[in-house]
């Protein structure tokens, strides 16, 4: 395998040791770490600045430092590296050519992504997420089906974050028009939640997709680990779809993520007015910082017009409605 990462495709085994066990040690956030992959480009140089090099770029004392790099733990690492391959999957780490160009160009990139799947899909295709309520109605439902086939009927990926409702109705619908989905879990790939979406996630890698956690293969989902998962969401796409999402909701999270820190493309999916189910989407159409769409092709007709980055494989007006039946 090849060392360095930023101009190769993968990294030595000891490097993945050693940013693993980097990313878990404690004052080593997502943030401070891009800092070092900004400054020296390459795994190799990192491990071979100076300590007094490395203090200035992370901005911590140089007695602090020293410590912390003598006190790193490769044990858990070695453990969550072995376990990780034993289940198919594999590293990507920031230094990696593999990791996505759009998330590693947000404020906080994750320092690394645990991959089960097919990792091209984070490279070729544009990628549509597709977020909504996990209580979401039929009509949601329908919606989310009908918008995901569209879309990975063009060759767009889906994202999402594989919870129930909306999500899981995104992710079924691009399999079964024929596309590729990528699953972003609030837990490690060992313990993928919700549990009883195992078969979904494993025909999500059968179908080309791929399924990715920031988090150790055995990290129990937690409900503060849901919204670091948004980020990568939003950070992986050039455009977020929002379909039955309340105003305080976690898609509502994802939303301005998108659309105000990382410049995506924000639509918003307009529903019923009396039940509260879409107040966070009417709030963000209402205010202006998300578009209105009512139909898959206004989705394509954006993204072409706007990114320039769709190579539609039929006119907008052909797009293949949903055989949805989720």
């Amino acid at each position: 395998m090849v060392r360095g990462g930023a101009a190769g495709r993968a990294m030595h085994a000891s490097d993945e040791i050693w940013l693993m066990a980097l990313a878990d040690a404690p004052g080593w956030g997502p943030a401070t770490i891009d800092r070092l992959r900004r400054r020296f480009g390459s795994i190799d140089a990192v491990r071979s600045a100076s300590v007094d090099v490395l203090a200035q770029v992370a901005g911590k004392p140089v007695s602090v430092v020293r410590r912390q790099l003598a006190g790193l733990d490769m044990r858990p690492a070695k453990a969550d590296l072995r376990r990780l391959r034993r289940n198919g999957g594999e590293l990507i780490g920031i230094f990696d050519a593999r990791y996505p160009r759009l998330l590693r160009d947000i404020a906080d990139p994750p320092t690394l992504l645990r991959a089960r799947g097919r990792t091209a899909t984070l490279e070729s295709s544009p990628v549509v997420s597709i977020v909504g309520s996990r209580r979401a109605s039929a009509v949601g439902i329908d919606l989310a089906g009908r918008f995901a086939a569209s879309l990975a009927g063009h060759g767009v990926v889906v994202c999402s974050g594989g919870a129930r409702g909306i999500d899981a109705a995104a992710h079924r619908a691009a399999i079964r028009a024929g596309g590729r989905t990528i699953v972003v879990l609030g837990s490690g790939l060992s313990r993928p939640y919700p549990p009883e979406h195992e078969r979904l996630f494993s025909g999500v890698v059968d179908s080309g997709g791929i399924l990715l956690s920031e988090y150790r293969c055995d990290a129990e989902p937690r409900p503060s680990r849901f919204p670091q998962r948004n980020r990568i969401i939003a950070g992986l796409s050039i455009g977020v779809v929002v379909i039955e999402a309340g105003a305080r909701s976690g898609a509502m999270i994802t939303a301005r993520l998108a659309a105000e820190d990382y410049g995506r493309d924000l639509m918003m999916v307009p529903g019923r007015v009396d039940t509260g189910a879409s107040d966070g989407c009417h709030r963000a159409i209402r205010e202006g910082w998300a578009a209105l769409v009512d139909h898959p092709a206004q989705v394509l007709e954006r993204l072409a017009d706007q990114q320039g980055l769709l190579r539609l494989q039929t006119s907008v007006s052909s797009a293949p409605e949903a055989d949805n039946g989720d």
